[in-house]
C-alpha cells in the first residue's frame, strides 16, 4: 500500500521461457524485490528484455526503485543525493531492509544479488544465496557491464 492506495505487483514465476531468452542479454535486469525499503513494505517488479521504464504519479516510489538498483548493485549513497547513511533507506519504524536483484545469465542460472541493510549502517551481501562481499558484488557488476 502506498499513500493509502493499493498497488499490484507481478510475481516472478522463474526465468523467461526459452523462446524469449534469445532477446535477453547477460546482465539484463529480470526482477527487483524490496522489503522495508524507503516507501515500500514489500514489492516485486518483473521486467522485460527490451526497454523498461518506470512510470507513475508523484509519490508512488519510482525513484525508490532506482535507488534500490543502485544500492543493490554496490553503489554508494552519495551517488543518489538522497541520504548520507545507508540506514536512512530503511522504512521508518523498521530495523532492516532487503534489496534483491535478479540479473539474466545466458550461460547458466540467473545471478541473484541480495543486500540486507541494518539500522547500524551495515550491509550483508549474498550472490546466489552465498555470502559475499561488496567487492565481489562490484566485480560481478563490472563483469556484466
Amino acid at each position: 500500500e502506498v499513500n493509502g492506495k493499493q498497488w499490484y505487483q507481478r510475481r516472478v514465476r522463474g526465468p523467461p521461457p526459452m523462446s524469449q531468452t534469445e532477446s535477453w542479454v547477460t546482465g539484463s535486469l529480470v526482477r527487483i524485490k524490496l522489503r522495508n525499503f524507503v516507501t515500500y513494505d514489500a514489492v516485486e517488479v518483473s521486467t522485460g528484455c527490451h526497454l523498461n521504464i518506470i512510470i507513475g504519479p508523484n509519490g508512488t516510489g519510482k525513484s525508490t526503485i532506482v535507488c534500490a538498483l543502485c544500492l543493490g548493485l554496490g553503489g554508494k549513497t552519495n551517488l543518489l543525493g538522497r541520504a548520507r547513511e545507508i540506514a536512512e533507506f530503511i522504512k521508518h519504524g523498521r530495523d532492516k531492509a532487503l534489496i534483491e536483484i535478479e540479473l539474466f545469465n545466458k550461460e547458466g542460472p540467473n545471478y541473484v544479488v541480495q543486500r540486507t541493510i541494518t539500522n547500524d549502517n551495515k550491509s550483508d551481501w549474498k550472490i546466489n544465496r552465498r555470502t559475499a562481499t561488496t567487492k565481489e558484488v562490484l566485480e560481478l557488476t563490472r563483469k556484466l557491464n
